[in-house]
């Protein structure tokens, strides 16, 4: 035991930690030029989010999520360059995402996926373009990143949109057992508390409070986030060899999240930190964000369930060690999102692009929104042309 702790602390920390009996994990060189134009060569210019999902369909879709990531990604770059607009694709995706924001025409403002699907396999099938917590809060994150690239016009414009989105969220009838935002905006999805989709739908409910200038409105949003948040801190577990914070997929489910469930926690809690929740003192955001390295085995090699279910032996997806390395790149340093972009190689096609799971996974497909996760990485990394362009 005394050497796995050690590992995770020489893992987190990057440094200089020697035992003879201790694995160490190096980060591999990433060589950002190769991956980058691989990931560009598969967007869609015209409409950068389409492409095959993740879902049972064997046909290109437009999916929220993934246009969200490219309007991200275009948000990073513009960042790290120092430009005062975002990148075509960015302006398209986010566009697309404008346009369709009622894509099942029910007159409520918000995402899903564009596929009829079962979410907790319970026989409530949710139709297409059902709105889900997570699209919305994900392309919530997108839209309110975009405002600080878009005329006062159009500004006002999005924020109306977010407006809207968010509400329908706000009212106490939306709470799950819990206290948690619900995962979907159906009643029959309502019951179940769902940890990761309520967390990162609370974080942009926190960032969006400090926007608006109604106070009415500010307090409900905050009110909301923070009983999210406060069923979180309810349920959080301990993971005796790291001292890192976790909870499972659901109350109802006694498994852990994978990676980019896990990821999206860690999103929305750093997110409601950021812009100041009335009970931010209460997470120790270092204890939440190290559990993003209990997905490394003792032997460094990246698992997508944690380390204390070593029964789970399914490999991480192409999204879930984007997530992780954005995160790394955003709240820590490249150097610890390198553990993550450096297994990116394991994923590659021979004829470019990046598949779902490793290449010796037979059972394996090229999957659109994953790539759109991998782009938002390499441009929060920093890794763009001008960066490797010799």
């Amino acid at each position: 035991m005394k050497n796995i702790i050690l590992f995770f602390f020489c893992v987190f920390m990057l440094s200089g930690c020697f035992s003879e009996d201790a694995p160490r994990l190096i980060p591999a060189p990433v060589e950002g030029s190769d991956i980058l134009g691989s990931v560009l060569a598969t967007i869609d210019p015209e409409h950068p989010g389409r492409g095959l999902a993740d879902y049972p369909s064997d046909s290109p879709v437009d999916v929220p999520k993934s246009y969200a990531m490219i309007l991200l990604g275009a948000e990073a770059e513009a960042r790290s360059k120092k430009l005062g607009r975002i990148n075509d694709f960015g302006v398209k995706a986010g566009n697309w995402l404008i346009e369709n924001s009622d894509a099942n025409n029910n007159g409520i403002i918000g995402w899903g996926v564009p596929v009829a699907w079962d979410a907790y396999g319970d026989g409530s099938v949710n139709p297409e373009n059902t709105e889900y917590s997570i699209s919305t809060a994900i392309v919530v994150d997108a839209l309110l990143g975009w405002v600080e690239y878009v005329d006062s016009d159009k500004k006002l414009n999005i924020l109306a949109l977010v407006d809207k989105a968010l509400k329908p969220y706000l009212s106490e009838s939306m709470r799950t057992p819990a206290g948690l935002l619900p995962y979907s905006l159906l009643v029959h999805d309502r019951k179940y508390d769902t940890f990761n989709s309520a967390v990162y739908l609370a974080g942009q409910m926190q960032r969006y409070s400090n926007i608006v200038q109604d106070a009415e409105l500010k307090e409900s949003l905050a009110a909301a986030a923070d009983s999210t948040m406060l069923a979180l801190l309810n349920s959080k577990k301990v993971f005796s060899e790291s001292g890192s914070w976790y909870w499972n997929y659901s109350i109802q489910e006694n498994n852990p999240n994978d990676l980019p469930h896990a990821g999206y926690i860690v999103e929305g809690v750093l997110t409601y930190v950021e812009n100041n929740g009335r009970l931010s003192q209460a997470f120790d955001k270092g204890k939440i964000f190290n559990h993003l390295m209990d997905f490394f085995d003792v032997d460094g090699s990246l698992r997508g369930w944690p380390i204390f279910r070593p029964e789970i032996k399914t490999p991480p997806r192409l999204y879930d060690l984007s997530i992780a390395a954005q995160l790394m790149c955003r709240f820590k340093d490249r150097a610890a999102a390198d553990l993550f972009l450096g297994v990116v190689g394991q994923y590659a096609k021979p004829a470019g692009g990046y598949l779902k799971y490793p290449r010796t996974v037979k059972e394996n497909r090229q999957v659109a929104e994953y790539e759109s996760y991998l782009y938002r990485a390499l441009m929060s990394c920093g890794i763009n042309e001008r960066n490797y362009a010799q």
